[in-house]
């Protein structure tokens, strides 16, 4: 087992971001963690990254608890941190003197497939940016992934050719906990889906399943959360 969360709370002033979450990661699949605004996504990436500590439950990641294991895992949230001096090749030697699980030539192909301009992030587009970002997530060789909205600012054709390529083709094997708001774009990549809403799981199905009953991601999405 890659990731267990037992009955976890996550409790802010006024709300809750996660209300008894309880949930097995398994190795090697794409886990789309689906809801609205303000149904508990983010809350549950960042506590899987040690980002945020539970009020109560438990979480274990990697055979640990995630805050001892956060440099053996990939965390990208929307939030974007790139310095407005640094270029592709400052990234490099950013992420090469931080992570030592990072790739180079893995980096420089995610560069070239994704399209990423060689220049300073300053005379970037945010979804140049987003695809620079991702293209550094990426190029790290970890078990697990978890990626908050990733292709957020990132138009819908350059969206479309990722979803439907890159994480077949990088994620080497790795489990991928995917949370995004393109539901009907990434359909075809998630194994397995959690439907969060008020920051309790609202379904916890295959996508397979789904789909022998005939149904879609996208109609069970507005049949749950609707």
């Amino acid at each position: 087992m890659l990731a267990q969360l037992r009955e976890v709370t996550k409790r802010y002033v006024k709300t809750e971001g996660a209300r008894d979450l309880t949930l097995d990661i398994d190795e090697g699949q794409v886990l789309g963690v689906l809801g609205l605004n303000g149904s508990g996504k983010t809350t549950m990436l960042k506590l899987m990254a040690g980002l945020l500590f539970p009020t109560k439950g438990e979480i274990t990641v990697l055979g640990g608890p995630p805050r001892k294991n956060r440099a053996k895992l990939v965390f990208l949230g929307e939030t974007d941190a790139l310095y407005a001096w640094m270029s592709p090749t400052d990234g490099e030697r950013f992420m090469a003197g931080l992570y030592q699980d990072f790739q180079p030539e893995r980096y420089h192909e995610l560069l070239d497939f994704l399209d990423v301009p060689r220049r300073k992030t300053k005379a970037m587009s945010r979804g140049e940016r987003g695809r620079l970002r991702l293209a550094m997530a990426l190029s790290r060789d970890v078990k697990l992934y978890l990626l908050d909205e990733p292709l957020a600012g990132i138009d819908l054709i350059s969206r479309e050719r990722i979803l439907k390529s890159l994480v077949r083709e990088w994620r080497t094997g790795a489990t991928i906990v995917l949370s995004t708001h393109e539901v009907a774009e990434a359909e075809g990549l998630f194994e397995r889906v959690v439907f969060l809403k008020e920051g309790r799981v609202a379904l916890d199905t295959k996508a397979e399943a789904l789909r022998e009953e005939g149904r879609s991601v996208v109609s069970t999405f507005r049949e749950v959360l609707g």
